[in-house]
């Protein structure tokens, strides 16, 4: 995942709320098995190992984070457990063996997430952060997005 893939990242998270938060690490963790299995197509072992490697991060992460009081959690923990044994395994052996299935399954969460998440209206979570303004000016470096408050991404 590039620079200015997590900077946008970042500032979407900044931003968002719950769903919106889940919304953003299931792209995170479908990113980073699309980049594994990229890598491994392309004989890069060490890349295919980190790239697995965060997207087990990311995987851990959405388990932790579950309600566990509301009735679907427990489904849908299932099969984030199996996910999260499939990235494991994948680790261990050094092949993509179930990931693209894995994938397919994220992103059919992906789409749910979303779907709930557009009816989501509790605001951020991060409401002490700052408001994110687009705002695209050019620099020595190139361009450079700036937002209220003085944080830069350079791009």
């Amino acid at each position: 995942m590039t620079d200015e893939q997590m900077n946008v990242y970042k500032m979407r998270i900044t931003q968002a709320g719950i769903a919106e938060l889940t919304v953003v690490m299931l792209e995170m963790e479908i990113q980073w098995i699309r980049e594994a299995l990229e890598a491994f197509d392309q004989q890069k072992m060490e890349e295919f190992l980190s790239s697995v490697e965060k997207a087990q991060g990311t995987q851990v992460e959405l388990m932790n984070v579950m309600n566990m009081e509301n009735p679907l959690s427990e489904e849908i923990y299932s099969v984030f457990a199996f996910i999260n044994k499939q990235l494991i395994r994948a680790k261990i052996k050094r092949q993509p063996l179930d990931l693209a299935r894995c994938r397919k399954m994220l992103e059919k969460y992906h789409a749910s997430f979303a779907a709930i998440a557009k009816t989501d209206t509790a605001g951020p979570v991060m409401v002490q952060s700052e408001k994110v303004y687009a705002g695209l000016t050019y620099g020595a470096d190139g361009l450079v997005e700036s937002s209220v408050g003085g944080m830069e991404f350079k791009v």
